[in-house]
């Protein structure tokens, strides 16, 4: 019985791993997206005030088609800086009297 299970346990080790093959990336944007992304990406910097986001949301975002980055706290329907809390903008109204 002990020989019957040492068998069977170098034959397990003796097979070969299964080998895993790497997923292919089916998917390319358009040619035309390069400019696309380079204009949003060109917005969020100035939104962020030339600072690169410490942060991307896990969504896929489209503008016409083409994929861009999505940083947390940037709000492509607001001004760039209109995000900011009210304390830290130049335009906030002041509490002081």
């Amino acid at each position: 019985m002990i020989l019957a299970a040492l068998a069977a346990a170098a034959a397990t080790v003796a097979a070969p791993p299964p080998k895993a093959e790497p997923m292919p990336n089916l998917y390319h944007q358009p040619s035309y997206c390069r400019s696309v992304v380079e204009q949003e990406v060109a917005r969020q910097n100035t939104a962020f005030h030339g600072r690169p986001p410490a942060v991307e949301y896990a969504v896929v975002r489209q503008i016409d088609g083409c994929g861009v980055p999505t940083p947390v706290g940037y709000h492509p329907s607001l001004e760039p800086g209109a995000a900011d809390p009210a304390a830290k903008r130049e335009d906030a109204p002041s509490n002081r009297r």
